[in-house]
């Protein structure tokens, strides 16, 4: 039996849960700022040169990985956002993919690994993959036998989930997940991501971008 192929959405049917439409608003520096600031829960200085949908593809035999929004805040720390509408039990290995790939794209063969940079990869889910009903879930590697020592690595997987109901994290986070679950936003922020929404639907700039996307994916 043949599988259906899925209709493809048009740009005004997209919403900031779309991958699209997330590398599209968040290529706007002041508004991918401000996101990664209330994730962490720390102040970035800026961000530089958010590239939207980057392929990360540097050898020819291994698996390309475009990704979302993929940031330097200019103090040589990297962030890599996606957007995951699809629950995959194989998330955990996906970022593990996604970590790897980043390294690669950083460092050239023979470089020092001292080069590898600060790293953050982050999944905003409209599911909560691991049942636990928490706004956010935080990865590093720590050791088993004494939890008070970390690897050390600077590499850290953040998961959050928009439909979650436990943890502590700001009524802007919140808010911007709440918005991205579908509610109406209540937080300044927020309402500045829905307008930025309406604008790309708008935007010729866009329209051929993601028509220029969607024949790539195609070939």
């Amino acid at each position: 039996m043949t599988k259906k192929k899925r209709r493809k959405k048009q740009l005004e049917e997209l919403t900031i849960i779309d991958d699209f439409m997330f590398g599209a608003v968040m290529s706007e520096p002041k508004l991918c700022k401000p996101l990664l600031e209330s994730i962490l829960n720390v102040e970035i200085e800026r961000i530089e040169y958010p590239d939207l949908q980057k392929v990360i593809d540097k050898q020819y035999q291994s698996k390309a990985v475009r990704l979302d929004v993929y940031v330097s805040d200019g103090k040589g720390t990297v962030y890599n956002v996606e957007i995951q509408t699809t629950e995959k039990k194989n998330l955990p290995k996906r970022t593990r993919y996604y970590q790897g790939m980043i390294d690669m794209n950083i460092i050239d063969k023979g470089q020092d690994y001292m080069n590898l940079k600060k790293s953050y990869i982050i999944f905003i889910c409209n599911y909560d993959p691991f049942k636990a009903g928490r706004y956010i879930y935080t990865f590093k590697n720590q050791c088993q036998e004494d939890d008070s020592i970390y690897l050390g690595d600077e590499a850290t997987k953040i998961i959050l989930n928009t439909k979650g109901i436990k943890g502590e994290i700001s009524d802007t986070l919140k808010d911007t997940l709440g918005f991205m679950d579908g509610k109406i936003p209540k937080t300044e922020y927020a309402r500045e991501l829905e307008n930025a929404v309406a604008e790309v639907k708008k935007s010729e700039k866009w329209r051929r971008e993601y028509m220029t996307l969607y024949l790539r994916d195609r070939e």
